[in-house]
């Protein structure tokens, strides 16, 4: 009887003897150890770890999975695994940073007189290619051309036409450049290509110059913030229906809008084109354009080497049509010449 009266009163002076745990906070939240717990004892009871920072390159792929490997502190400094614990003690988890790769430029000297790309005039100049890459991985970032001289400008006029092919108004535009012996350049919709391959023939039978003008002419958002994918899809499907349905595939490109950064000169370039802007745009897509405004408009900026912005697509353009002689024989008083562009 007396043995079992000594049990627990042995469980109680053990219990009484133990030193008291100490309080910890971890991430934030209190927890209770031993005193003899150590700092790498606590890592592993409460599975605290930092996570790494990646490094990316300049599209976002990783170059280094573990480029700023995260620290694990202890009271806001580094401690060492065997450390002991004490009262209060607060162990934080800072994870790693992902960072992405600087760029560096790269200046080329290109040989000879060229347009510029992005093109506004008719003029060449020599001219400086500038690629922005990224400094590890070498991706091509932009790329954008810079004139190193002053253009030349030839006695030259470009009159562009957007947005087509469009049934009537196309026709009767081509209809008039035929009949008044003179050139231009299509920047045609893929989509309607496909639906409408007879009126490109017809202009390119004329001696019509072609560019890509996009598939389906997006403007929300602006073409500049498309995504990568479909950026290429949008001059890829339009280069591959001309192919498809009339042997060539086009050098210039036109983004909707004329919406332009250095990513649309890239991806135009990758497929073998050099944009085309304008210098001269008479709104004569606008509902209150007239003959006389699209006329007037013209004719009182152009000069030599000036790209004309119309349209034949995207509408009727009644107003364009009517006032298309009247542009070219203007241009032509002026003593310049009407060119497709190459």
């Amino acid at each position: 009887m007396m043995a079992a009266l000594l049990v627990p009163l042995v469980l109680a002076v053990e219990l009484h003897d133990r030193p008291p745990p100490v309080t910890i906070v971890v991430g934030g939240r209190p927890h209770y150890v031993r005193q003899d717990t150590t700092f790498g004892q606590a890592l592993r009871e409460f599975h605290v770890r930092a996570s790494s920072g990646r490094l990316l390159d300049v599209e976002g792929d990783v170059l280094n999975p573990k480029a700023d490997p995260g620290r694990v502190l202890l009271n806001g400094s580094a401690a060492g695994a065997s450390t002991l614990l004490a009262d209060g003690d607060q162990i934080v988890a800072l994870d790693g940073v992902d960072s992405t790769e600087g760029t560096r430029k790269v200046v080329t000297n290109l040989k000879g007189r060229r347009p510029g790309d992005p093109q506004f005039t008719l003029g060449t100049a020599r001219v400086e290619k500038v690629t922005t890459e990224g400094r590890i991985s070498g991706k091509v970032v932009s790329i954008v051309y810079r004139p190193r001289s002053k253009f030349d400008k030839p006695p030259e006029v470009a009159l562009t036409f957007d947005d087509g092919p469009w049934p009537g108004s196309s026709r009767q535009i081509l209809s008039i450049l035929e009949r008044m012996h003179a050139k231009a350049t299509f920047f045609v919709i893929g989509y309607l290509v496909d639906r409408y391959p007879e009126i490109v023939q017809a202009e390119i039978d004329a001696g019509m110059a072609i560019g890509n003008h996009s598939w389906d002419h997006p403007i929300t958002p602006l073409f500049n913030q498309l995504e990568p994918h479909r950026m290429q899809t949008e001059m890829s499907n339009t280069n591959d229906v001309l192919f498809r349905m009339f042997g060539s595939r086009p050098t210039l490109f036109r983004s909707p809008g004329g919406s332009l950064d250095g990513r649309v000169i890239k991806t135009a370039e990758g497929f073998g084109m050099r944009v085309v802007q304008w210098d001269v745009d008479p709104r004569d897509w606008s509902p209150s354009a007239t003959k006389a405004s699209i006329v007037r408009n013209v004719l009182s900026h152009i000069k030599p080497g000036s790209i004309v912005d119309l349209h034949d697509g995207g509408g009727p353009q009644s107003a364009t049509i009517r006032a298309l002689p009247a542009i070219i024989h203007g241009i032509r008083k002026m003593g310049l010449k009407l060119v497709a562009m190459r």
